[in-house]
C-alpha cells in the first residue's frame, strides 16, 4: 500500500466535496463532514465499466455530480444527475440504483493539516468496489433462496444477499440462455454485443456462490410444500422464494400478427432480430405499433437505417404519462429525424407481402390507410410475466396479472414469498396508491430491499422514488416520481429548445417532474420528493426553482 498526498485540510469546506488528482490523471473525491475527512472514487459506477469485466473504462455519461446532504445524522448522499444513482459519501455504499458497484472508499491519514490516502494504483484505477461475499466462507448453511427471474431485480437480490452476509444457497432460474444483462441498452442503439452488456461475468457468480439455471422456465410453484418445479422437471425446495420474472411484450389480436417480420423487443435475441432486419444498403420500411417508450426508442435507433412510421392510439406519444405539450415536443424531435406518425389510430390488421405471403407487407389502420411494412415492431406495452402462476397453489393474481405485495414486497397471503420488479403491485408511500412500476432502477431497488430483509431480518418499509430515463437522438428525458393522474402540467423552460422541466400536480401537490436538458434537476427533485420538501404546485407556478432548496445535513 502507498500513501498519496491529496491536499490540505484548509482547502476543504465543511459539507462540500472536492475532486483532486492523485497521480497520472487518477482522481479521488474528498469531502468533509463534522470535521472528518472522507475519500472515495470520484465517478458514478453506472455505465462506467470495471476492470473485473475486462472492458475499457467509459465514464462519459457520469462526469457531473451533485452532493445532496441528507437530514439524518451522519448520512451523506452523492448523486449522479444523469440516472439517479446514489451513494453514501462516507462509506461509498450504494443507496439507490441503477449502479451495481459501490464507490471505492480510501483510508484517510491526517499528518497535521496534510491529507493523505492509503491505497494502491490498481485500486485507484478500478475506481469502484465490486460486491463480495461478506462472510467469505463455504460451505453455507441449509437455508435456500430460490429466485425466479434473471433480470435486474433477481440479479440485484442475489448480489445483495451475499453482500449482507447470507450464507445459505442461492439459485437463480432464468428462461434466458445468457447471463443477466443491462436490458435498457437493447433499445438505446443497434449492434449491442452480448458480452458487453452482461451485468457480470460467469466468474462473478461462481465467486459469489450463486447457482444459475439458465434456459429454464418454471412450470409450477407449490407454496404449501415450498417447491419450485422447472422445465426439465428438476425440483427446488426453498425457504424463501423471490419472484422476479419481469414483464413480457403484449401482442395484439389482429389478423396477420403471426406473419414473418412481426418483431418485439424484450430479449437480446429480439434486439438481434431487429438489427438484422434493418441491415443492408436498401432502406426498409419499419412500422412501429405503439408510441410507448420502447416504441419511440426503437424508432430513434432505426431512423438512420430505415423509413420509420409510428402508429399510436393517443393524440401524441406519451400523452397519458407526460401530457400533450411534452408529447408533441418529442414527436417533433422524431419528425425532424424523418419519422412519420399516424396518431389517434388503431390497427385493423396486417396485410401479407405480395411477393411472399408468409411475410408482412403493410399495416392497415382504422381509416383504411395502408402503411407499407417490411418489418413491424410491436411496442404496445408489456404485461407481468406471471402466466406460470395461474395454476399454482396459493397464488392470486390481480386483473393485470401482477402480484399484490405489502410495503416490504412480501406477497399478500403467502409466507416467505416475495415479488419484486415489474410484477409487483405495491403501496406507494407518497400517494397511498397501489402501483406497478416498470423501471430498471425500481427493479434493482426492490431486489436489494428484499435481500436485506431476508439476510438481516430487518423490516424497513420501501421509500424509494421511481426514476427513469429515455435516450432518443442523443437527448435524454428524465422522469422522477409517479403521477397516475394529474390535473395540471406546469412548464418551466423552453419546449422548443428542448431545455425544460415539467411538473405534474394533483391539487397543490407536485407528484412528478420530467426534464430534458436540465440536469441535475430530476435527481434533485427525486430527493426532495423523498424527503417531503418538493415545492407545491402554487410555488412552482410562481417560479420557484427546486435547485434553490438546499438539503441540509
Amino acid at each position: 500500500m502507498t500513501e498519496y498526498f491529496v491536499g490540505k485540510l484548509e482547502e476543504l469546506e465543511e459539507k462540500k466535496v472536492k475532486e483532486v488528482t492523485v497521480k497520472d490523471n487518477l482522481k479521488v473525491l474528498l469531502s468533509k463532514f463534522d470535521g472528518q475527512v472522507y475519500a472515495t472514487s470520484h465517478k458514478c459506477t453506472h455505465y462506467g465499466v470495471s476492470h473485473y469485466w475486462d472492458y475499457v473504462l467509459n465514464y462519459s455519461e457520469c462526469k457531473r455530480t451533485k452532493v445532496l446532504n441528507i437530514g439524518f445524522p451522519y448520512q451523506r448522499r452523492l448523486f449522479d444527475p444523469w440516472h439517479g444513482a446514489c451513494f453514501n459519501l462516507t462509506t461509498g455504499d450504494i443507496e439507490d440504483a441503477p449502479a451495481l458497484d459501490h464507490l471505492q472508499k480510501y483510508k484517510v491519514i491526517m499528518k497535521g493539516n496534510d491529507i493523505y490516502i492509503e491505497t494502491n494504483e490498481s485500486t485507484l484505477k478500478a475506481a469502484r468496489r465490486i460486491p463480495k461475499c461478506s462472510s467469505g466462507v463455504s460451505p453455507f448453511n441449509d437455508y435456500v433462496v430460490v429466485i425466479i427471474g434473471g433480470g435486474a431485480a433477481g440479479n440485484a437480490a442475489a448480489e445483495k444477499l451475499r453482500e449482507d452476509g447470507f450464507e445459505g444457497r442461492i439459485v437463480i432460474i432464468s428462461r434466458e440462455t445468457y447471463l443477466p444483462i443491462d436490458r435498457p441498452k437493447l433499445s438505446k442503439g443497434l449492434g449491442m454485443q452480448l458480452e458487453k452488456i452482461e451485468l457480470r461475468k460467469k466468474e462473478f457468480y461462481n465467486d459469489m456462490y450463486i447457482t444459475l439455471k439458465l434456459g429454464m422456465s418454471v412450470t409450477a410453484v407449490d407454496s404449501e410444500s415450498k417447491v419450485v418445479t422447472i422445465s426439465n422437471n428438476e425440483k427446488f425446495k426453498y425457504d424463501s422464494l423471490i419472484i422476479a420474472t419481469g414483464a413480457s411484450p403484449r401482442s395484439i389480436p389482429i389478423p396477420g400478427i403471426d406473419l414473418g417480420g412481426v418483431l418485439y423487443l424484450r430479449t437480446y435475441d429480439d434486439h438481434k432480430r431487429i438489427e438484422n432486419a434493418v441491415a443492408g444498403e436498401e432502406k426498409k420500411n419499419v412500422v412501429i405499433i405503439g408510441s410507448s417508450f420502447i416504441g419511440m426508442e426503437v424508432a430513434a435507433i432505426c431512423a438512420k437505417k430505415a423509413n420509420v412510421s409510428v402508429i399510436g392510439m393517443e393524440t401524441v406519444p406519451f400523452e397519458r404519462i407526460l401530457g400533450l405539450e411534452v408529447g408533441r415536443t418529442i414527436q417533433k424531435l422524431h419528425e425532424t429525424n424523418n419519422v412519420k406518425f399516424y396518431m389517434s389510430a388503431s390497427v385493423k390488421g396486417i396485410e401479407p407481402s405480395s411477393t411472399d405471403p408468409t411475410k408482412v407487407g403493410a399495416v392497415i389502420i382504422n381509416d383504411g390507410v395502408k402503411i407499407p411494412a417490411d418489418i413491424i415492431v410491436v411496442g404496445a406495452g408489456v404485461a407481468p410475466a406471471t402466466e406460470f402462476l395461474k395454476d399454482s397453489r396459493g397464488f392470486t393474481l390481480e386483473k393485470d396479472g401482477s402480484i399484490k405485495v405489502d410495503e416490504n414486497f412480501k406477497v399478500v397471503g403467502l409466507k416467505d414469498v416475495y415479488a419484486i420488479g415489474d410484477i409487483a403491485r405495491f403501496p406507494y408511500h407518497i400517494t397511498g396508491e397501489s402501483l406497478r412500476i416498470e423501471h430498471w432502477s425500481f427493479a434493482v431497488n426492490t431486489g436489494r430491499a428484499v435481500a436485506e430483509l431476508i439476510a438481516k431480518k430487518r423490516l424497513v418499509p420501501f421509500k424509494r422514488i421511481p426514476y427513469f430515463w429515455s435516450a432518443q437522438y442523443g437527448k435524454s428525458l428524465r422522469y422522477a416520481g409517479y403521477a397516475s393522474s394529474y390535473d395540471d402540467v406546469i412548464v418551466h423552460g423552453s419546449l422548443e429548445e428542448l431545455k425544460f422541466a415539467v411538473y405534474y400536480s394533483r391539487g397543490d401537490k407536485v407528484l412528478a417532474v420530467a426534464t430534458l436538458g436540465k440536469d441535475p434537476l430530476a435527481s434533485h427533485c427525486a430527493e426532495l420528493l423523498r424527503l417531503g420538501l418538493l415545492p407545491s404546485a402554487t410555488e412552482i407556478r410562481a417560479g420557484k426553482d427546486p435547485l434553490d432548496i438546499e438539503i441540509k445535513a
